[in-house]
């Protein structure tokens, strides 16, 4: 669980600019288990 939560912390803050909604960054961290859009 660690990993993940690493994972999505570092990914997280690497937020690009603009609409994420069909970005690569946002699939990345879904297949994680977290979606950037649901907080």
């Amino acid at each position: 669980m660690r990993k993940v939560v690493g994972y999505v912390n570092r990914h997280t803050a690497q937020r690009p600019s603009g609409d994420v909604e069909d970005s690569k960054w946002r699939y990345s961290l879904m297949n994680w288990g977290h979606d950037p859009l649901e907080e």
